[in-house]
């Protein structure tokens, strides 16, 4: 257990978070937060938002820590409960909560870059992230696991940080400084960093820690030779060494006269000679056949190596073949060498990575424990303490500096785990402020009199849709994702100990179905290519027999390939406990999707999901089928609002499912004759789902 970390409150401290924190603990430091905050405010001539009503809460609090709208019954349920504390109640609840989990991950998962259908890995890493999340992993632990990962994503299913970036490393290093560190120092890669105090030699010491990095398995090449050693006999003169005994002369004819005693010793010598050369021989042969035969495994193994790395410490960074500075050479190599915080250089070629991942999310390292305090505040309250919050320098301000110090300390006294930090954060008297009605100026600090305004993201909507259309779901997450990867390692477990012979004849097998598989991906473009270029009626029938035929036969060629060398992908729905969320779907969602339109992240770059407004967007809510909650039979709440006994409970039950609250008097009276008109009524509900107020989190 790490070391407690004494916050700024007077005897206040908080243990290793393996376990929630007290409520008083929480409510204290949530106090101080406010505290320094009002401060800062008080000191500029400005006063702090007014507290938002219950109903505002409600949904807020529901897509702030969940990710989603409440359901009617969940709304009712608050908005009726007389508790005077049923605020903070209801923010331990969602913290608590599976739904926690799930919006956490959609966010790490875009920080990340995860992408869950990259092979192998992909699904690995989402298992494990979702795994360490619910669990509360501290971050720091969970950063470190993955800048140290090594070996095959079976045994390491955080190595898939690096398999992202397969063959890039020097791109996956410049994200890992702006993810972790909040430096964007990229620039660098290619030359002298314009703005900030980096050069292309800084850059690439830097980057030297990753300098012994290897994108295969050495596991692979062992078991394929392992098992050819043992289908190889070795010759039975390959184990023995040449006796010269064996075939010297008579010792006393030898000695007869010295003629024939120097005969007989260069007698004695040519065979010897000729011995050793047929040893040689013997044993490059039996090399030879071993090389062979493993050759043969390496169709089943291949795709174990793509899905692998390994640090080699005989391999150093060198510099670039178009290096131009004075102070080295193109090609020199370069020493690993960090440029902030803790000095570090004459690492051991075996130990770079780890001590890179050790310095990297160390309490000490300037950087690591800011930005990710930085990066919770600006998750809750839409914009970040220092803004942009992935672009820091020695020069980067805040309006709040002691705010920021605070949360610093926070995050450490949590011992970095991620909930109980945002725990506190929802507990603070801005979670319940009215936003902000100006808009942020980038890259000028901001006075935090309120959270700003932000619309929801693209998997908020998707996941509220969900709730629209089934009422109250489980926000508890699917099971395929982990089941697919436990038959995975499974069948990695089976391949690496599998008989030799069973091997060879699954090799056989693969080699032959890779061959189909090729025969008919050349033949499908080529009947493709002569549809394309079809003057008549019979040749494009021809041709499209031709592709109906090709396909056939690559579908065949593809079940007889060795299962371990598929890809896992894992397909959304169907899941038997109910509605699957965005978080329970392979990532990225494709062009098209409903999460793609409304801002999902592609995952190619840190946080690249956005809320810009399209007009895709509002061609969606109103034709997309996923957002069709009002038409047809099945539709719930079309049902709900027929049972209602009047226009004027339709329209309290609808305000209620979309909104949250209930209608003012104003609005029940202007939409009440809406109402009593089923299509009218249908107009109201698509009209409502695309204004602001729906999508934007008030």
């Amino acid at each position: 257990m790490k070391a407690l970390h004494l916050l700024l409150l007077p005897a206040l401290a908080f243990v290793a978070a393996a376990a929630p924190i007290s409520d008083t603990t929480v409510r204290q430091a949530a106090a101080r937060v406010d505290r320094l905050l009002e401060d800062d405010l008080k000191a500029a001539g400005l006063k702090p938002t007014g507290r938002i009503d219950d109903a505002t809460f409600l949904r807020r609090a529901y897509l702030g820590i969940i990710g989603r709208i409440p359901s009617i019954d969940e709304t009712t349920r608050f908005l009726d409960d007389p508790s005077d504390d049923k605020r903070h109640d209801l923010i331990d609840t969602l913290v608590d909560s599976p739904g926690f989990d799930s919006h956490l991950f959609n966010w790490t998962a875009d920080l990340l870059r995860l992408q869950t259908n990259q092979e192998q890995f992909g699904l690995g890493w989402h298992v494990w992230l979702r795994k360490s999340l619910a669990e509360d992993k501290p971050w720091d632990e969970m950063v470190s696991a993955m800048l140290s990962s090594t070996g095959h994503t079976s045994s390491d299913p955080a190595v898939g940080y690096y398999l992202r970036d397969r063959n890039m490393q020097l791109d996956n290093f410049s994200n890992t400084m702006q993810v972790f560190l909040g430096r964007q120092i990229g620039c660098a890669q290619c030359h002298d960093h314009p703005f900030d105090d980096w050069s292309q030699y800084d850059y690439y010491q830097m980057a030297a820690f990753g300098g012994g990095f290897q994108y295969r398995s050495r596991e692979a090449a062992d078991a394929a030779r392992k098992a050819a050693m043992a289908m190889v006999k070795q010759p039975a003169n390959a184990k023995a060494k040449p006796s010269p005994a064996s075939f010297g002369p008579n010792k006393k004819k030898n000695q007869a006269n010295e003629q024939a005693k120097k005969a007989a010793a260069r007698e004695e010598a040519r065979k010897r000679e000729e011995a050793k050369r047929e040893l040689r021989k013997q044993q490059q042969a039996y090399q030879n056949q071993i090389k062979k035969v493993a050759g043969t495994f390496r169709p089943l193994f291949s795709d174990f190596n793509r899905n692998a790395v390994f640090d080699n410490p005989d391999t150093l960074l060198k510099l670039p073949s178009d290096y131009q500075y004075k102070d080295a050479k193109p090609g020199d190599k370069v020493p690993a060498e960090t440029l902030f915080g803790t000095k570090l250089k004459n690492v051991a070629p075996e130990d770079r990575r780890d001590v890179f991942a050790e310095w990297v999310a160390s309490p000490e390292n300037p950087y690591f424990t800011k930005v990710i305090a930085n990066r919770m505040w600006q998750r809750t309250f839409g914009f970040g303490l220092v803004d942009p919050v992935d672009d820091w320098s020695d020069d980067s301000e805040t309006r709040h500096p002691e705010v920021l110090a605070y949360l610093e300390t926070t995050m450490k006294g949590t011992d970095y785990n991620l909930r109980e930090f945002l725990r506190i954060l929802f507990h603070t008297r801005l979670f319940q402020r009215e936003c902000l009605t100006e808009e942020p100026a980038m890259g000028v600090p901001l006075a935090f009199r309120g959270p700003v305004l932000t619309r929801m993201s693209a998997e908020q909507i998707f996941d509220s849709f969900l709730v629209l259309r089934n009422g109250e779901i489980s926000d508890a997450g699917s099971s395929k994702f982990q089941r697919t990867w436990d038959d995975y390692q499974e069948r990695i477990s089976n391949l690496l100990n599998a008989p030799p012979r069973d091997l060879l004849v699954l090799a056989e097998s693969a080699k032959q179905g890779e061959e189909a598989k090729r025969k008919a991906q050349a033949d499908v473009r080529e009947a493709q290519k002569k549809l394309a270029e079809a003057k008549n009626p019979q040749q494009r029938k021809d041709a499209q027999r031709a592709i109906a035929d090709a396909k056939e036969r690559l579908s065949k060629a593809r079940k007889m390939e060795m299962p371990v060398m598929r890809n896992l992908r894992v397909n959304g729905g169907g899941n038997k406990s109910g509605p699957l969320r965005a978080s329970e779907y392979p990532a990225p969602f494709g062009l098209g999707s409903l999460v793609r339109e409304f801002g999902g992240s592609d995952r190619q770059t840190p946080s690249s999901g956005h809320t810009t407004a399209t007009v895709p967007q509002a061609l969606a809510l109103l034709n997309d089928p996923q957002t069709d909650i009002v038409s047809g039979k099945k539709s719930r709440l079309a049902r709900e609002l027929m049972k209602c006994a009047s226009s004027e409970e339709r329209i309290d039950h609808l305000f209620l499912t979309l909104l949250s609250r209930m209608p003012t008097e104003a609005e029940r009276s202007r939409y009440a004759p809406m109402a009593e008109n089923p299509t009218q009524l249908r107009d109201l509900t698509r009209a409502m789902l695309t204004s602001n107020r729906f999508l934007f989190i008030q």
